[in-house]
């Protein structure tokens, strides 16, 4: 939008919210009053401009976005008004713009209550229209009814044409739709049809399914608001019930759930308003009314229970959220539907993605690094060069191992990366990075995936890097960026210790000031690839009498000092990917200290920002649920019904972190640090993979126990790896159940256990 148009939202969302005030008595008191809504309210918003937001300047309308008219709906959803913005300013005004309806339009603008009704059952003979239209929005106080019609016709009928009958459907909220009954009901002049009808419903119908997810978001949004701030403040045995970690928990999922849903909208809205081609937009605003319905309908309930007996009375607002949030829920399709929808376009989508890809560009497949803006590639280009390099340079007989690779086997792969510059992906431009948008780090990484490229050991670029360039004195970052890219250093990262796992503050190894410079004594455990590396980065304790993180600090160490001894551990894979490290009097340089002295949490949770948002990525589902669904196309349970259920479900909830992981990168890419907040995708991405992992052991039956790779008709795959390596994600940079004490206390504010 335009500075103007910023401004002019920013006015009316200021001005919705004073509107909308934060009393819920107006949805009480109208409950199961025809029409649902009250008429003088509505023509004080009509007289805001409101229901003309989309509505086009030159038809009296502000000419605005779906994303501005969303920011609209927030306020007003929230505060559970049930006059009908999103029917009228929305769903109808999309479709009567689609078709250049200019009268219909004006009325919108005007205040006049025009509502789509389409997915009925309606047949057409003699220029007649005969049948029924059910669930039909605000149907008892409609001024005007878009009827879809056969053959994509769009009739504009008033509630007194005859033949038309409407008839009063009462909804869980207390507002009111309508069925339509028609009987020979004349057309009259259409205001489109054929293809141009069809595509304006369609496009009408999407963004009335998002509109549709925003106001659930607002629903749940406050639904969850109110009850942490019940669980604050009420006290059992003597604290708040917020401080129960039990309850905690809780509350957190929770909270991961509404992220995910406000991640899907935010990308449905983008994908509207950037005129996204019919298909994707289908898919994904089923997407995020599939994320939306289930997780609204989940805090609904949550709500209720966790606020106790007096969530279930009449006069508490839990009860009016949750039966708003039931009627939004079932409107243009529950989340059931919408996850159906997904998967049958899903298909689709994938097969278009995977095999109409363009001819790569040159400048992928070349060897050396060329000062290239690789976000200035449309993403099919994009996706297909980078697709082209892996297929061409990676080796075969390193593809899909199911664990980490060495920096032997992987030395002449991350060589070439090396010399092409792509070492560091999301690194900006200017640092020797790609500097790729969040959207096309997604697509490299759904294309490593793809390809089975092993992970090396990358802690220096995703982690410590980023960490300097913060962080870091600008001559430790002209020291160390430039042998980071390219791999003459390797980084492990050395923080737990035997008695400080998760707990950091708890941390023994110490480091004392000699010789200008420090000796540093003491062990770490757990170091991944620890005995591939060349450096650590790590914590140590310099204050021994200050408490807690106050007195640790943040070194870089060569890791061929005297005085350091490595021993590999073997996972229960059977791998030695972690390790002990064991200090005695190891001299550390002056100017390997990071950061202030003594001040090394603040750098430490800097790097487990950057850690979370890695171990968040979506890289560690693609390869398993790529694998299940070649698993299922091998041996027949593509076709079975319970199968796909459960497959739909995983692909969504993939798909889901993919949209949330695009908005913390985008924060990364903009210079900022990751906050508290992104241990919800630490969590979420590794419940998902262990949900895939065991789904993938489940759909290969009596072979899910078998070890090493199989072949499945043709089909090659170790159904037991995946399992294995999804372990060291949830416990990695703190367990699951850490991260939800941090979202928990840093994010949603309830009391510490």
């Amino acid at each position: 939008m335009t500075d103007d148009a910023d401004d002019l939202l920013a006015l009316m969302t200021n001005s919705a919210a004073r509107f909308a005030g934060a009393s819920t008595d107006r949805a009480r008191a109208l409950r199961g009053r025809l029409p649902g809504f009250d008429q003088g309210v509505w023509d004080a918003m009509t007289a805001q401009g409101w229901t003309g937001v989309m509505v086009p300047e030159d038809a009296g309308g502000q000419g605005l976005t779906l994303a501005a008219a969303c920011a609209l709906l927030d306020p007003l959803a929230r505060a559970l008004l049930p006059e009908p913005l999103a029917a009228v300013a929305v769903e109808a005004a999309v479709l009567a713009g689609a078709v250049d309806a200019i009268e219909v339009l004006q009325g919108i603008a005007a205040g006049r209550v025009t509502v789509v009704a389409a997915g009925g059952t309606l047949a057409v003979a003699a220029g007649r229209l005969s049948g029924r239209v059910n669930h039909v929005p605000v149907g008892p106080g409609a001024d005007l009814f878009l009827v879809a019609a056969p053959y994509g016709q769009i009739a504009a009928l008033p509630p007194g044409t005859p033949g038309l009958t409407v008839t009063p459907e009462p909804r869980a909220d207390g507002t009111y739709a309508a069925r339509l009954d028609l009987d020979a009901v004349p057309i009259g002049m259409a205001l489109a049809e054929g293809a141009t009808g069809r595509s304006a419903l369609r496009r009408a119908r999407a963004a009335a399914v998002i509109a549709t997810s925003a106001e659930l978001f607002a629903c749940m949004d406050r639904a969850l608001e109110i009850t942490l701030d019940y669980m604050r403040l009420r006290e059992q045995f003597g604290r708040p019930i917020g401080a129960f970690q039990a309850l905690q928990h809780r509350a957190v999922d929770l909270y991961i759930q509404k992220e995910l849903a406000r991640a899907v909208r935010d990308e449905a809205v983008a994908a509207f308003d950037a005129g996204a081609d019919p298909d994707w937009l289908d898919l994904v605003a089923s997407r995020a009314k599939a994320r939306a319905g289930h997780a609204a309908a989940l805090i609904g309930r949550e709500a209720i229970k966790l606020h106790g007996a007096i969530g279930v009375t009449d006069a508490h607002d839990a009860g009016l959220y949750l039966r708003r949030i039931l009627s939004l829920a079932a409107l243009h399709g529950n989340a059931d539907h919408h996850r159906i929808r997904c998967d049958a376009l899903s298909p689709t989508l994938t097969e278009a993605k995977d095999t109409n890809l363009p001819p790569p560009p040159p400048e992928f497949l070349a060897n050396s690094n060329a000062d290239i803006d690789w976000n200035a590639w449309p993403e099919p280009v994009f996706r297909a060069g980078i697709r082209a390099c892996f297929d061409r340079y990676y080796p075969d007989h390193l593809r899909h191992k199911g664990r980490r690779g060495t920096p032997a086997e992987l030395r002449d792969w991350l060589a070439l990366m090396v010399a092409k510059g792509w070492m560091a992906p999301a690194w900006p431009r200017d640092r020797g990075g790609m500097g790729l948008s969040p959207a096309r780090q997604l697509i490299f990484i759904e294309e490593r995936e793809r390809a089975g490229i092993m992970r090396h050991p990358d802690q220096g670029t995703v982690m410590l890097g980023p960490m300097l360039m913060r962080h870091g004195t600008a001559a430790q970052q002209d020291h160390w960026l430039p042998r980071i890219l390219s791999n003459k250093t390797i980084w492990c990262q050395g923080y737990s210790e035997p008695q400080a796992g998760s707990d950091l503050a708890s941390l023994r190894t110490r480091a004392v000031a000699r010789d200008g410079g420090w000796t540093l004594d003491g062990s770490k455990i757990w170091t991944t690839m620890a005995h591939h590396a060349t450096h650590m980065f790590l914590l140590a304790r310099t204050d021994l009498q200050a408490k807690k993180q106050a007195g640790l600090s943040f070194f870089l160490l060569d890791l061929a000092t005297p005085g350091v001894t490595i021993r590999p551990i073997r996972n229960i894979a059977g791998h030695e990917e972690f390790c002990e490290v064991f200090f005695d009097a190891v001299a550390i340089p002056a100017e390997n200290l990071v950061g202030p002295l003594h001040g090394g949490w603040t750098v430490a949770k800097s790097v487990l920002g950057f850690e979370r948002l890695n171990n968040g990525s979506p890289r560690r589902v693609e390869g398993p649920l790529k694998l299940v669904t070649e698993l299922a196309q091998a041996t027949g349970l593509d076709a079975d019904p319970v199968f796909l259920s459960r497959l739909a479900a995983v692909t969504l909830d993939v798909a889901d972190l993919k949209s949330a992981y695009a908005r913390f990168a985008g924060q990364v890419a903009a210079g900022e640090s990751p906050g508290p907040e992104v241990s919800l995708l630490k969590v979420w991405a590794g419940e998902c993979a262990q949900r895939l992992t065991e789904f993938l052991i489940e759909a290969a039956g009596e072979a899910g126990g078998v070890a090493g790779r199989q072949d499945f008709s043709g089909v090659q795959l170790d159904v037991l790896a995946p399992f294995y390596a999804m372990f060291p994600a949830q416990i990695a940079s703190g367990t699951n159940d850490i991260q939800r004490n941090i979202l928990a206390t840093r994010v949603l504010g309830l009391p510490r256990s």
